[in-house]
């Protein structure tokens, strides 16, 4: 990095980051090792910290030496049914201790798990299976997939059990409620050699006693992710990172120092098809000596309920999961229960993040429950395998900006600001974020259009809206086709509308969406969260008060079709934890407008 005076006055150039690294932090966390795969690094690890427990799973713990059994077991298994070097593997399914297993079992021989999206069509879902003779599906998610893995082409097909690797008898208890439960309307898994229980499966190791090992390949697929947005056709994206990418990811995060540390607790309740899963909640904490703690579910009750009890020193979140979870500790005090989170040491919000008064009052909360590090902000990109800023102890956000900084990039990633004509904006600019990074994406599985247009010259094409400071802290304002076009070419955004009306001292969030109109001009809709439960009188005085404020903000052109109200927090989807945009889109009813001193209830069109 250059002294402050020397400054280029170019993030990409500067690397104003780095001040906060130990000297050869870049050079420890570009050195990948030639010729090993994620296996063989993980593997050393393990050994590294043998006394220490691998995973925690529902009451059962499972060793390092007993998980790399496991590895090896589903290596032989896998090699015994036949999958070969270079397959690809769907699996359809939350994280269980036998999927991580599978995970690296995989990368032993070379081939390569795809971990589709939950939320995926059954379009995009034979698109993205159609070169795949083998699939693994968890059984109660068996009818979402059930259509395609059903197939002729599908030769087998492993089926998991949330109850597989649970101790007696919370196994059999588990399986009892689960099959009482069960819809008798709902399609089972069907019977016969092609589909395969995970203990039948694994019995097949016992017929492969030749090496499973294979030799090393540069640039071979090793995993594959499913971000959760997906393109404007709706095409999902599959993210596919190799051994180098997926390496250089874990000495990034172990030369940028997090707060990883032997022993500790980390919490795993995401799908592994976020690279978030996979990589900052599995991978590295392994190989940084922890213990993942997973629990496969993800309602906001059962997060509340993870957090409490399990004791986790690390976790990550997206803002509105920790908004809910915040909510229910609000709750909970005024009620007189005390918690204590003086354990926390990595409590991460990420995905969507939160904005400045959020993330002060959560960490107030976090202080009075004894918790001496608070909360950090952190930003990630599945094309990166996840990781890209974090906030550091001696790295933090001063709260000067209305929205929250993500923190400041790993060391070895080099970021920068630019232009639509591809020119590199200075310290405190908006532009699009470009992303450089040994550990950035292969490619987006079997769609070369969409990885030329998102990787270009090595750098990453995030589609985010950002700008970065002096000392490198990094700030994610949204999306870059989050706007609404002026007719004389013209460009606002829509998070800047909302961050205007969040201004307000009576609103506690917002969110401002495009709305198909028959009228002139554009029109918006507004989705407000009150601070507080106010009365009709208030609401008129309020809304009168904001379009005030919108009619002076505004072009005359925009114009807000009215406001829909919230009490609480605003909606999220349950598969992606994020502000449920899709779901808001289509609200058509029930936007207030305040007309001649009176509330109109109006619809759209």
């Amino acid at each position: 990095m250059s002294e402050k005076n020397e400054l280029t006055g170019y993030p990409s150039i500067d690397k104003p980051w780095l001040k906060y690294y130990k000297p050869g932090a870049e050079e420890r966390a570009t050195n990948i090792p030639e010729g090993k795969t994620v296996w063989d690094v993980i593997e050393e690890k393990l050994l590294e910290y043998k006394d220490i427990p691998a995973i925690e799973y529902f009451g059962r713990t499972i060793s390092r030496p007993e998980f790399i059994d496991l590895v090896y077991t589903w290596a032989r298994a896998f090699k015994a049914l036949g999958i070969r070097e270079n397959e690809v593997i769907p699996y359809y399914g939350p994280f269980f201790p036998d999927v991580g297993a599978m995970a690296f079992a995989f990368n032993l021989i070379g081939a390569c798990p795809y971990f589709l999206k939950l939320a995926i069509s059954p379009e995009a879902l034979a698109e993205e299976t159609k070169d795949s003779r083998f699939a693994i599906v968890f059984d109660d998610m068996w009818p979402n997939v059930s259509g395609e893995f059903s197939k002729e082409r599908f030769e087998k097909v492993i089926i998991i059990s949330a109850s597989d690797a649970m101790p007696s008898p919370k196994k059999q208890i588990v399986s009892l409620i689960r099959k009482l439960k069960r819809d008798p309307n709902t399609p089972k898994v069907p019977r016969g050699e092609k589909y395969l229980r995970l203990a039948e499966a694994k019995k097949h190791a016992a017929h492969f006693h030749r090496e499973v090992k294979v030799a090393f390949v540069p640039e071979r697929a090793a995993f594959i992710t499913s971000s959760s947005g997906i393109t404007v056709d709706g095409v999902v994206k599959g993210t596919v990172a190799t051994n180098e990418s997926t390496i250089a990811q874990l000495l990034m995060g172990d030369a940028s120092e997090v707060q990883y540390f032997p022993g500790d607790r980390c919490l795993n309740h995401f799908p592994p098809t976020a690279s978030t899963s996979l990589n900052i909640l599995f991978f590295l904490p392994l190989y940084r000596g922890m213990i993942v703690a997973i629990d496969p579910r993800v309602t906001e009750k059962d997060f509340y309920n993870q957090v409490t009890k399990l004791q986790a020193n690390l976790i990550v979140n997206t803002g509105s999961a920790w908004e809910a979870f915040f909510a229910r500790v609000e709750r909970d005090t005024i009620q007189g229960k005390k918690h204590d989170f003086s354990h926390a040491k990595g409590w991460v919000v990420g995905g969507e993040g939160t904005d400045t008064k959020k993330f002060i009052k959560w960490s107030q909360i976090m202080a009075a429950a004894g918790s001496a590090n608070g909360l950090a902000s952190a930003y990630g990109s599945s094309e990166l395998f996840s990781a890209v800023c974090t906030e550091k102890y001696d790295a933090r956000y001063d709260f000067k900006k209305q929205i929250m900084s993500v923190g400041i990039p790993y060391a070895g990633i080099t970021v920068g600001v630019f232009a639509e004509s591809g020119e590199e904006l200075c310290y405190g600019q908006r532009g699009e974020l470009w992303i450089k990074s040994k550990s950035a994406m292969k490619e987006y599985y079997n769609k070369p259009h969409l990885t030329a247009h998102t990787k270009v010259n090595g750098w990453i094409h995030t589609g985010d809206l950002a700008e970065i400071d002096e000392n490198g802290f990094v700030y994610i304002w949204g999306r870059c086709q989050d706007t609404v076009t002026l007719s004389d070419g013209r460009e606002i955004y829509l998070f800047d509308i909302a961050n205007k009306i969040k201004e307000k001292p009576f609103i506690d969030d917002a969110i401002v969406l495009r709305i198909p109109s028959q009228s002139q001009g554009k029109q918006l809709a507004a989705h407000i969260v009150w601070k507080d439960e106010p009365s009709e009188t208030e609401k008129i005085q309020r809304i009168e008060e904001l379009n005030e404020m919108l009619k002076d903000y505004l072009p005359k052109e925009l114009a807000v079709f009215g406001y829909a109200e919230h009490y609480g927090m605003l909606p999220y989807s349950p598969t992606t934890l994020k502000k449920d945009k899709n779901r808001l889109s289509k609200q058509r009813d029930s936007f207030y407008r305040a007309v001649d001193g009176k509330l109109v209830n109006k619809t759209l069109l």
